[in-house]
Formats: structure tokens, sequence, C-alpha cells
């Protein structure tokens, strides 16, 4: 979780690598309900979900072609405190996330919006085998936090936004330590936003990554610990190690797209054990190294924001020797750039809607400077 949160900060940083014409504070107030997916959660919610964020918002008026061809997103960061439906069980979440948001439809005084933001979340309740049984969704503290919703916003006067929403919200720990089937809500929103500063101008030094080639080669390596087994005793202090090496090319086709695809290696140690019932312990299913590896190949897009990069990745085992029936997989996540060629990645490996683990590491892309830039 530590390098989930330093992935987060250098996010947050981004944001004001630009120069701003706007900034906004707002305050939202969301009441909705907790959306269960498992029996135990239909009998154990009682309450509506209720929560309220303060967020910071820029909008950023340079003349980059992706800010253009993204319509002058806003950008920001914000906190929230939200009821998660039943506060003895699954108590309350207090969350930090970066957010991004981009327009759908405008006309001077109306804007139809889509929001997405992600972050890390503290829930004051988690897992106890004998304190707290029936909390099945989560089984750390500190989660992560995605949430995409649609408002519509109107202004009024020259400082004044009033925005209504409707949100999903997802809270997991990626399986590091189980159970973990995540927290779901839905939420309908209110929110006023207050302009800060107007025409602005907060020079910073521009990063701009047109220059180089549309041709990309590039490898990375992640690593995390994983718990597929929520018997596990809390001494084994934080799981089974997991890594993945990945192999891969890319082609940027426009200044904020890239298609590619990836040859990846997984190495799992919860493989090498299986969970027996009868005898209430972990047995040893194999002591083998090259039976706990994986290979696949994935096919995939990025979405690029300069620096930042949004990655959603869906590939096939062509090779394993245990747990078969799960023969395809998904890497979604993020991207960002310390330099030209030196990245920090951070994915959700999944299968289907099965969250295996958060992956995160570094890698180096290879990739030529070009004189002239395709006509975009």
């Amino acid at each position: 979780m530590k390098r989930i949160l330093l992935f987060v900060i250098l996010i947050f940083l981004s944001f004001f690598t630009f120069s701003q014409k706007y900034s906004f504070i707002e305050g939202k107030t969301s009441i909705g309900k907790f959306v269960p997916h498992h029996r135990i959660m239909n009998e154990l919610i009682d309450k509506t979900s209720f929560g309220f964020e303060v967020n910071y918002l820029t909008k950023n008026y340079s003349d980059k072609c992706y800010n253009k061809k993204y319509k002058f997103p806003y950008k920001g960061f914000g906190l929230s405190f939200y009821n998660l439906g039943n506060p003895e069980v699954f108590g309350y979440s207090f969350s930090a996330y970066g957010l991004m948001e981009f327009n759908l439809a405008k006309t001077p005084n109306f804007e139809f919006n889509i929001r997405s933001s992600s972050g890390l979340s503290y829930l004051t309740e988690k897992y106890d085998k004998d304190k707290n049984p029936y909390n099945v969704a989560i089984g750390t503290n500190i989660n992560y936090l995605f949430t995409l919703g649609f408002n519509a916003s109107y202004q009024f006067g020259n400082y004044s936004l009033l925005r209504l929403g409707a949100d999903f919200m997802h809270n997991s720990n990626g399986s590091t330590r189980k159970p973990n089937l995540g927290v779901n809500q839905v939420f309908l929103s209110l929110s006023y936003s207050h302009l800060l500063l107007e025409k602005s101008e907060f020079k910073h030094s521009e990063y701009s990554r047109e220059r180089l080639s549309p041709h990309e080669i590039y490898t990375f390596i992640s690593f995390c610990t994983s718990d597929e087994y929520k018997e596990i005793p809390e001494s084994r202090g934080g799981g089974f190690l997991c890594s993945s090496h990945s192999l891969a090319y890319n082609y940027q086709y426009s200044p904020i797209g890239k298609v590619g695809a990836s040859h990846d290696i997984f190495y799992n140690e919860n493989l090498y054990y299986y969970y027996d019932s009868e005898r209430d312990s972990l047995m040893m299913r194999t002591d083998k190294f090259s039976e706990i590896l994986k290979y696949g190949i994935s096919f995939g897009h990025q979405l690029i924001f300069n620096r930042l990069e949004l990655t959603t990745f869906a590939g096939f085992y062509y090779y394993q020797q245990v747990k078969k029936t799960e023969n395809f997989y998904t890497r979604i996540g993020a991207r960002y750039y310390l330099s030209d060629y030196l990245f920090i990645n951070l994915t959700l490996r999944a299968f289907g809607f099965k969250a295996h683990f958060i992956e995160s590491g570094i890698g180096v892309s290879f990739r030529k400077l070009s004189k002239t830039i395709d006509n975009w």
C-alpha cells in the first residue's frame, strides 16, 4: 500500500505541471445505497449510505495537442467521508484521491460531464474471524478507491456552479488479503463549486512527449504480496510474494492514444498451496518452481494524459500448470513517466470480476526521438 500511496502522490503532483486558467473549490454531498453482491451482504445492509466530499479542481487551457483533444478537462484532488450502509460491520471510509472530469456536452451556462477518480481509502472496519466474521467484503483497513459518475452543472453568476450527479464507488484491496469481495455503492449527489482564481497563470515546467517516435518497445517488472486464502493466519504478515515481467510493443496513433501487445510472465507463491477445509490448513500442492509460473499474451490500449497513461489490457494464458480454469486475464491501471524512458506502473490484474492482486513496479521505455510528428 505504501507503493500505491507514492503513485497517487505523483499523480497529484502531475496536476500542477500545466499553466492553469481556473481553479474551483467544491463541496459535495451524496446519498445512496450499498450494492450487495453476496448473500450475506443482503442480510446486513440496513441503513442508507451517505457521504461528503471536498474537492479542488482546475481547468487547463494550455495549447498542447492532448489537452485540445480532451476539450480542456477538469483535473484535481479531494478528500471524502462515507457511511458504508452498516457501520457496525462495514464501518466508515475516509479517502484521498485524484480526479479528472471530461466534458460531453456544453452550452454557455450548462455542462454535462463524466468524472472518474482513484486513490486510497481507510475503512474503519475489516474482516476478523472472531470479532467481525460477517464482513466478507474487506480484509484490510487500507484499500484502493475507484469512482465513476456523470454530472450536469449549471453556472450562475461569474463564480458559482451547481452540479447534480450520479456516481458508482468501489473499494477493495486488490486481494492483498482475503476476504476481498469489495464494497460497491451507488449515489445521487448535489455539489456547489466556487471559483477561487480567474485567469491565473501558474508557470511550471511544461513536459511534452509529442517529439518521441510513435513506435515504443518497453519492459517492466512488478511486485506485490497477496493472500488468496482468508484462512491464512495474521502471522504470515502480508501474504505470499507475487511478481510479473512484461516485454511489450506500443504504437502511438494520436496524441492521446496507444495500442499494443505484451508478453507476460507471472509468478505467484499462492499456487504452491491449496486450502484443505477438513484439516483447516494449507497443504502443499507442488514444490516445483516451473509449475507456479504462468505465461500469457495480452493486447490493449493506453489513454495518454501527458506523463500519465491509463492502461487497459486483456490477455490469455498459453502456459499454466495449476488453476487451469482461469484461462484469461485483464490488467487495468495507470503508468506515470518520470522521464522519456523511465516509468512506474500500478495495475490491477483480474480474472473476470475477480481481483487477483494489485501490481506495482518500474519499467523502461526504448523509444527514439522523432524529428517530425505525425499529422494528428
